[in-house]
């Protein structure tokens, strides 16, 4: 091996932050840090596991809560629609209530605005089955899938608000007008947040999370002339969820 290759081989190593100093008895302390390594992870794995666990049962239970909950819509409505995507994930997808279809399946955002949705998320690798978790503020369709009243909202958005704090992420993206200004306490609309830096707050569950608010998907359908808008701010997001180490 020349002065060359040794160069490159030594380089290689510190790029890793492999110590390149020899040191005696390195083989054996090795093996003890491999072992403090493997208790390490293993000790982190078992309290990700103990988490999901407690996730699930508050998630069982909130669903519960949502079922005896004194909203109309439950009553006229086919299926309580209440998630979709792993309950571990750091991104929390909110949009505004059931469509048909998703009435129909009892899954959110599975109708023609899902897919795109689905498209959408994909092109900056993200999706529902590996990285991001998705509901809506309201858990039942309103009838003719028109906007939830106020009644409605005010009804949905304190179990909303733990569903929130169950799922505990790291960045919230907020679809539409409806949820953003629901969630984040604004008459504002989508135009004027989605520029905006914003965080939604509750100080009773002492959160404080950061929220990219963007047209919903079904918006996009009636309007294509925003998809460009729309593929701005997805740049947006990848570069916020990059820079903040989210993944």
């Amino acid at each position: 091996m020349n002065v060359k290759n040794i160069k490159s081989f030594i380089d290689f190593y510190k790029s890793l932050e492999i110590s390149t100093c020899i040191a005696p008895f390195q083989r054996s302390l090795d093996k003890k840090d491999k072992r403090e390594l493997i208790m390490k992870k293993s000790t982190q794995l078992e309290e990700i596991n103990l988490t999901n666990k407690n996730k699930d049962e508050k998630l069982k239970e909130l669903i519960k809560e949502i079922k005896t909950s004194k909203c109309d819509l439950k009553d006229v409505a086919t299926n309580t629609v209440f998630s979709d995507g792993l309950n571990d994930s750091k991104i929390m997808l909110i949009g505004e209530a059931p469509g048909a279809e998703e009435d129909r399946i009892g899954k959110p955002f599975v109708g023609q605005a899902g897919q795109l949705l689905d498209k959408m998320f994909d092109s900056i690798n993200l999706t529902r089955k590996k990285n991001f978790y998705i509901t809506n503020l309201v858990f039942w369709r309103p009838p003719g899938n028109r906007t939830p009243n106020k009644q409605e909202i005010s009804t949905c958005l304190p179990l909303t608000k733990k569903h929130i704090s169950i799922i505990n992420p790291k960045l919230l993206i907020l679809l539409g007008n409806v949820a953003s200004q629901s969630l984040l306490s604004s008459k504002e609309g989508i135009n004027v947040l989605r520029k905006k830096e914003n965080y939604f707050i509750d100080k009773g569950l002492g959160l404080k999370i950061p929220v990219k608010t963007i047209f919903h998907p079904a918006y996009l359908l009636r309007n294509p002339i925003e998809k460009k808008t729309m593929w701005s701010d997805l740049l947006d997001i990848d570069e916020f969820i990059l820079t903040n180490n989210i993944i």
